[in-house]
């Protein structure tokens, strides 16, 4: 995958474990919402532990095919697991969505 990413909420020793949870966000050089999106998903974030969190930003800009492949056609978009949100997402739907994916990755 030739996509750019940023992982600055990966662990400190480099290794994930597997309580690690990955968000993802889709942003582009051009969009007026994005850079709101990524302020509030990194001050989600920021709540929790570190480590409990690895942020993939991807700039759709620079790698198109990267939002193709995932299904993303609208930005900010933002993945944790298998939800996802478009728009600049409300601290508390974050919350929700984090939440949902514990609780079905903890049910498997």
């Amino acid at each position: 995958m030739a996509e750019k990413a940023e992982s600055d909420e990966a662990p400190e020793d480099g290794v994930e474990d597997s309580d690690t949870m990955e968000i993802v966000l889709f942003k582009s050089d051009t969009c007026a919402f994005c850079p709101r999106a990524e302020e509030v998903v990194r001050e989600t974030i920021e709540t929790f532990e570190p480590g409990t969190f690895k942020l993939r930003v991807i700039n759709v800009s620079e790698t198109p095919e990267a939002a193709e492949e995932y299904g993303v056609f609208a930005l900010p978009t933002v993945m944790i697991g298998n939800l996802s949100i478009t728009g600049i997402p409300e601290p508390e739907m974050l919350m929700k969505m984090i939440l949902g994916v514990r609780v079905t990755t903890n049910e498997v």
